[in-house]
């Protein structure tokens, strides 16, 4: 059936909401051929992500439906008996309904299900914690993590807190139902197969959540020096506060980003990888005269700092995270055959700290789904340091399989405290104390967002270019080598001075990627090579 057709059976259907209806009469051609497509969601990076709207390409009642339907036919296949899951969601727009529409699916399939009290937003991290405790045979996240507030998204986890791999994402999807049959799917809720769980598992997750701390002996320390913390409308605005306070920290929340809110009203960009992200955190720490702030997004997965530093507000990359939490947990802790994972598209510095330490690192694709599947694999003989993305989010604890803004805030703070008896801020301690070791690096992402619908098309199409680019030079660096690593999924310029380019299209979003990581003895000159770099390189992209 073609996307006309599609189209025509919405508009004439009954059970769509008028609401969808009037939305989608205002679609153009174009929109009509990419959002009725008869193609059925894909899972992408992290689960499956899109605009929440009509269409068998947008995120609504029916694909929720869809997409559930799938899952409780693979639940079924492979966990036949007392087939049990969890389902949590955050603040995002029509979140609960949309809970409600994944439970009807699977209660329907005499699936039991799991909801936290009073279907309440609640964060990823506690979630993923949450089914390995109660051990049920899975979980879904109702999310969208840090993308624009007109998303919502689809996360699955394994029975180990992890999200899924391709092998499981490409079952479910087989098992779903097709586009056409979209508007037959109806389900009704069985009551006697839905359960609430209790609240004693939140504070079992935020008593474990401590144990990241290495010095215990700064909990019952009195820190008096302010931090501020936004929480961007999401599921850590009331968790994440008392969590650190808790610890002694002087915790003040941005009163105005620290509720649920699924219009962001005060969070234009809820990104913390991104500067403007801290604009009220910054107008409130220049009220305090605070020195660290601390951002998470929505879901409370991703976590990022962001520090003043000789005078001016600097906000800390992952990868410079990643270097810092190595360093200090090896530095300060003993572990039994310890181990850090990383992705590809990560920074490499940290193999020279590990290799002192007698540390295996383990690189694996882009998506902390990877890194959770192997922490269980490595099971419980190992210790696992860290695992950490450079687009921020790291998991220094095996309590859970998914990133951590709880553990990873907590830690970070405990290193600041550290940093400030000693007269230094964490830039300080990346660059006076770990590159006096271990040498100069410099590591930087670019992002270029793609305003089409073809966007795909695109950027494979950026991605051949730079596949097959001739020069064997850049800004002085010899390019030693072009390759794709097909288990980071990248295209890889290997530079001269153990330095690389990496290239990537995004999973979830319409963005292509470069990454840039650069090795030598003086840190301003490597500032100035990538600037000369990344302008070279950005005027090649939109070429």
């Amino acid at each position: 059936m073609s996307p006309q057709k599609i189209y025509a059976e919405w508009i004439k259907a009954n059970n769509v909401p008028n609401y969808i209806k009037n939305e989608i009469k205002k679609y153009s051609k174009s929109e009509i051929e990419t959002y009725f497509k008869n193609e059925k969601l894909h899972f992408g990076t992290a689960g499956i992500r899109g605009i929440i709207g009509g269409g068998t390409n947008k995120m609504n009642i029916f694909t929720y439906m869809q997409m559930t339907v799938g899952y409780a036919k693979y639940l079924k296949k492979h966990f036949p008996k007392n087939t049990t899951v969890i389902i949590g969601h955050d603040n995002r727009i029509l979140g609960e309904e949309f809970t409600y529409a994944c439970a009807s699916v699977l209660t329907s399939f005499n699936i039991k299900v799991l909801l936290f009290k009073n279907n309440h937003l609640t964060p990823t991290p506690i979630v993923s914690y949450a089914i390995i405790k109660l051990k049920t045979d899975g979980g879904i996240i109702i999310t969208a993590s840090h993308n624009p507030k007109n998303y919502n998204g689809y996360k699955v986890y394994n029975c180990d807190g992890s999200q899924i791999l391709p092998k499981v994402a490409n079952e479910i999807e087989k098992l779903m139902p097709t586009c056409e049959e979209l508007l037959t799917l109806s389900y009704t809720l069985k009551q006697n197969k839905l359960s609430f769980i209790n609240e004693k598992i939140i504070t079992s997750y935020l008593k474990d959540a401590q144990k990241v701390i290495v010095n215990k002996k700064i909990i019952n320390v009195k820190k008096n020096y302010p931090v501020i913390i936004t929480t961007h409308h999401g599921t850590a605005s009331s968790y994440l506060p008392k969590f650190l306070k808790n610890l002694n920290f002087n915790i003040n929340p941005v009163k105005e980003q620290c509720y649920p809110d699924c219009n962001f009203t005060n969070s234009p960009s809820s990104n913390p990888e991104f500067f403007d992200s801290f604009k009220k955190s910054i107008e409130l720490a220049n009220k305090k005269k605070a020195k660290i702030l601390i951002g998470v997004d929505p879901d409370a997965d991703r976590m990022a700092v962001m520090i003043k530093h000789n005078n001016k507000w600097t906000l800390l990359t992952g990868n410079q995270m990643g270097i810092i939490f190595t360093y200090y947990l090896l530095t300060n802790k003993k572990y039994i055959n310890p181990y850090i994972i990383s992705s590809y598209v990560s920074t490499n510095y940290i193999d020279k700290i590990a290799r002192k330490y007698g540390v295996k690192i383990y690189r694996t694709g882009t998506g902390f789904k990877w890194m959770g599947n192997l922490i269980t694999t490595k099971g419980d003989n190992n210790q696992l340091v860290v695992a950490f993305e450079e687009a921020i989010g790291a998991l220094p604890t095996s309590i859970n399989r998914d990133k951590d803004s709880f553990t990873s805030s907590a830690l970070a703070l405990e290193i600041d405290y550290m940093c400030r008896k000693n007269n230094m801020d964490l830039l300080d301690y990346l660059e006076k104390v770990i590159f006096t070791k271990f040498g100069s690096w410099f590591g930087k992402t670019e992002s270029f967002t793609i305003n089409d619908l073809n966007w795909k098309n695109i950027a494979k199409n950026k991605m051949r270019f730079f596949t097959n680019y001739k020069n064997k030079n850049i800004c002085g660096y010899q390019i030693k080598k072009i390759q794709f690593n097909k288990t980071g999924n990248c295209l890889e310029w290997l530079l001269s001075n153990n330095s690389w380019i990496k290239f990537r299209m995004s999973g979830t979003e319409p963005k292509f990627k470069i990454y840039y990581e650069l090795n030598g003895d003086n840190l301003e000159k490597l500032q100035s090579d990538y600037n000369k770099m990344n302008k070279e390189l950005s005027d090649l992209f939109y070429k």
